[in-house]
């Protein structure tokens, strides 16, 4: 959308006066003035009705008219309520050295109170300038986008193509961004300019730059940024943005606003990019469920800074050994986290976890891998937003060597035996079956009663045999099972 704002007209225009009729071109062409009498030009700007700003504002610049000029006014919404044709020629097209009065009385009598069709208002005035025969130039002051259900972006493609010279500029008086997106393309599709008005001397200036037809040439364009888009992710709404130190992967999207494939950015808490100019909806995903969502607009040659807040905690969560000198390595603890609220799930090989979650209620489960499914405990904690939540689960972990000796007290080579742990009493309940070692063999048990089964594979026959163990706290210790 080329927008100029009323900074930049200052500095490329910094008189705001108008060429002299010597210095204009022989023949300035026609325009009309096609004017919001909407409802909506009773609101304020600064404490002032928008409609006796413009009223007084328009009377100071049609005295200063090219007197060359043919031009006429065209106003809308100003007699009824709710009439998408209420569109009236309040000044026909004329010489601008008699119209001044009549342009300024015509506005001055406006009674803003109807709706805004803004694009066949457009429209009517191309025709009264006979477009299709002559250079002619309409000027759109609206304060509102179009209410009438038209398009205004495809009727400026039409009267782009029959006219001879024709151009629309249009004056945003109060629009914000979006709304001025809607009614820009009429200018934009004719060749003219979108000049957006915030107050009595940014309408001031643009009706002057677009009613002298000499608008000032547009600024060269800025270069284009290399990375023209930084985003980052926080907990919360004003908390530190957060970064690679916390241990967290984000998935970055970027889906174009019309529809269109999704572009998948970098994979980190906080991204600069290059991005096409235009709007997007920016989406920020962790590893661990937390997501947010931006609407975002990149141009080329501004850098575009975007901060999205997850709405997320932190967990700290720490598995501590009773027993140190076990050998246990960081991969042998096994962390699994549910969020009791959603039932999403995610795990991780850890002794100490660390993670990025969305608030609400979560079980932690430790689990020794070399204990196979057998957890030392879990639990709960309240996951707050821009808080962390600690928690650690004692492992009483031991490490218990299993021998396998005959009667005479010889012992089984370790593939002449084989022995299967159980938890509890029963040697033949599968649901308590734990591990299968060799003779010889070591595994890490909690601390608990367990019983073994052992078998002779040494080509002796025997009969496999069953003992109850128990194992203590935290310990180092050798089990001897010995065949009768």
């Amino acid at each position: 959308m080329r927008v100029i704002s009323r900074l930049a007209f200052f500095l490329c225009c910094p008189l705001f006066t108008l060429q002299t009729p010597q210095a204009q071109e022989a023949d300035p062409g026609r325009a009309m003035i096609v004017f919001d009498g909407s409802g909506s030009m009773w609101g304020q700007i600064s404490g002032t009705p928008k409609i006796v700003t413009a009223r007084d504002t328009l009377a100071r610049v049609v005295g200063q008219l090219p007197p060359a000029l043919e031009v006429g006014l065209i106003a809308y919404g100003h007699n009824r309520k709710g009439d998408c044709s209420d569109i009236e020629t309040l000044v026909p097209v004329g010489p601008a050295s008699t119209q001044s009065s009549k342009l300024v009385a015509s506005v001055a009598a406006l009674k803003p109170k109807g709706k805004t069709p803004l694009t066949e208002a457009v429209r009517r005035a191309a025709r009264e300038l006979q477009f299709q025969e002559d250079k002619a130039t309409v000027i759109l002051v609206t304060d509102g986008i179009e209410t009438c259900e038209a398009d205004p972006c495809a009727v400026a493609n039409e009267l782009e193509a029959l006219g001879i010279n024709f151009t629309t500029h249009v004056i945003g008086f109060g629009l914000n961004e979006e709304e001025g997106r809607q009614v820009a393309c009429l200018a934009e599709n004719t060749g003219g300019l979108y000049l957006q008005a915030d107050n009595e001397g940014d309408l001031a200036a643009a009706l002057q730059q677009t009613v002298s037809l000499s608008p000032t040439p547009a600024p060269e364009p800025a270069p284009s940024l290399a990375k023209n888009i930084k985003a980052t992710v926080s907990l919360e709404e004003g908390s530190a943005p957060i970064t690679d130190t916390d241990g967290i992967r984000v998935f970055w999207t970027a889906t174009p606003a019309g529809g269109g494939e999704e572009i998948r950015l970098t994979t980190r808490p906080d991204i600069t990019e290059r991005l096409e100019p235009g709007a997007y909806r920016l989406a920020a995903r962790t590893d661990k469920g937390s997501s947010a969502v931006a609407d975002v607009t990149v141009t080329d040659s501004e850098l575009t800074e975007v901060n999205l807040s997850l709405g997320a905690g932190k967990i700290d969560l720490y598995a501590v050994m009773a027993n140190q000198d076990l050998g246990l390595s960081d991969t042998d603890f096994f962390w699994q986290v549910e969020n009791k609220i959603t039932g999403e799930k995610f795990s991780a090989y850890t002794q100490a976890l660390e993670a990025v979650v969305p608030s609400g209620q979560y079980e932690a489960k430790l689990v020794i891998t070399r204990l196979e499914k057998m957890s030392p405990g879990s639990v709960e904690l309240n996951v707050v937003t821009g808080e962390t939540a600690q928690a650690e689960v004692i492992a009483q972990t031991s490490k218990v060597t299993l021998r396998a000796f005959n009667a005479d007290g010889t012992e089984l080579k370790a593939h002449d035996s084989r022995l299967n742990i159980y938890q509890g009493s029963s040697t033949t309940d599968n649901g308590a079956f734990v591990k299968m070692v060799l003779g010889g063999g070591a595994l890490f048990l909690l601390p608990g009663q367990y019983s073994v089964r052992a078998e002779a594979w040494d080509g002796s026959k025997r009969e496999p045999i069953s003992q109850s163990i128990t194992v203590s706290p935290a310990s180092e210790q050798t089990i001897n099972v010995t065949f009768p």
